[in-house]
């Protein structure tokens, strides 16, 4: 395992991702994936040591200091670095600064992968990744990266989405078939839960519905890769890496000039360059791709699910609060977030409320017309149980004699 992605799993794991959600993610086992987060991080100069190997090339000399500064702190990738000194001004090769970086990189050991090649508009590739940020207040946070990869020309594309949940997963596959212009015959994703329900790693994957409604729609047939065997899609798990080392990380105001960046790397680095596997640029290897037409209006997208109504005439969706009318209060409901930001909620087909979706979180949307003809006294309603009767006692006061001797087994005169 590379140094570099052993400190991608340590900062996923610090954020809260679990040992066998990193398993699935680098195609490693979970002990390999322990070892590799309980490990101390290696010491700075020990990182930067030379180990004694010359250097030739004095052009280097004055940039020396900050590609050992941009290797202490995980960017290992020499075109990168490459195009940044060359902005601040050197005129060496490339070839120089590889044997500078060389012997400073951490030692590689490679998991071994059957690699496939796929015909024109065959196949394609989808993957999330989570890359983390300070935010101005300088808290920790992390944005999702989607990434679609053609298997054939490995032309890329990239998104920066909000949330890793299906509605934002989706407006991101579509967007990515836009940018293509086309549909590929079969897209490889992993077992993500918006996309799929159940693997049992045979052949048989329960879609989630949804995900289905969708690829029937474009016409592409969705398949899975197995379960904790994430590398059997390694066309994309490379671009995600890849994006990581040559793109990220960078400073942004938000996401609209974040995927603006995005573009701008896409389009004049990453679909340019000589891929390695390929020896050919993807944006001419594209040339050859063979895609599916487009539909000829776009998917609209809805998030849907079932909800139980409170006691408050509340149902919560994704850590917001919406209001229902009060008649409602105990049935389950079910909810449909639209990608135009409305958010209604249906009982016996009916819709029953609307409400534009929040933003934030534990928030609260409110119609005072929900609790319009509710009866006093009943925040928690009987529901139609029919009540008891209670009556006073007919209470005959007695000898306390009397009560012993029913203690003592006898008889009440």
């Amino acid at each position: 395992m590379r140094e570099s992605e052993k400190m991608e799993i340590r900062k996923l794991y610090e954020e809260g991702v679990s040992i066998s959600e990193l398993a699935r993610r680098y195609g490693h086992d979970r002990k390999t994936i322990r070892k590799a987060v309980s490990e101390p991080r290696q010491q700075e100069e020990g990182m930067v040591k030379s180990r004694g190997r010359r250097v030739k090339g004095h052009k280097l000399e004055p940039y020396k200091a900050y590609v050992e500064q941009r290797m202490r702190i995980g960017v290992l990738n020499a075109e990168r670095i490459f195009r940044e000194i060359r902005e601040q001004g050197y005129t060496g090769g490339i070839t120089v600064l590889r044997e500078f970086m060389h012997p400073l990189r951490p030692v590689v050991s490679a998991k071994a992968t059957v690699r496939f090649e796929t015909a024109p508009g065959e196949q394609a590739q989808i993957d999330l990744g989570a890359f983390p940020y300070l935010d101005p207040h300088g808290h920790r946070r992390k944005v999702w990266c989607f990434a679609m990869v053609l298997a054939y020309s490995r032309m890329l594309y990239l998104e920066f989405i909000r949330a890793s949940d299906q509605l934002h997963i989706l407006q991101a596959l579509r967007n990515a078939l836009e940018f293509f212009g086309g549909v590929p015959k079969v897209i490889l994703s992993d077992n993500c839960s918006p996309l799929v329900v159940a693997n049992d790693g045979h052949g048989h994957v329960d879609w989630q519905p949804a995900y289905m409604d969708f690829a029937k729609y474009y016409g592409f047939v969705p398949k899975a890769c197995k379960p904790y065997r994430s590398r059997t899609k390694g066309k994309i798990e490379r671009p995600i890496g890849y994006i990581r080392s040559s793109f990220w990380p960078v400073s942004f105001v938000d996401y609209d000039d974040l995927n603006r960046q995005g573009a701008i790397w896409r389009d004049m680095v990453a679909n340019v360059r000589i891929h390695g596997t390929t020896r050919e640029q993807p944006v001419v290897r594209f040339q050859a791709e063979t895609l599916q037409p487009l539909p000829k209006s776009r998917y609209t997208l809805a998030y849907a699910d079932m909800r139980k109504v409170m006691n408050d005439c509340r149902i919560s969706w994704n850590t917001n609060m919406y209001t229902v009318p009060w008649r409602y209060v105990g049935h389950t409901v079910l909810v449909r977030e639209f990608e135009s930001g409305s958010l209604q909620i249906e009982y016996g087909g009916q819709v029953i409320a609307e409400h534009r979706v929040l933003t934030g979180r534990h928030q609260v949307s409110t119609n005072p017309e929900h609790f319009k003809g509710i009866p006093a006294g009943t925040s928690h309603p009987d529901r139609g149980k029919v009540p008891g009767l209670q009556i006073g006692p007919d209470v005959e006061q007695r000898e306390l004699s009397v009560y012993e001797q029913i203690a003592m087994g006898g008889q009440v005169q």
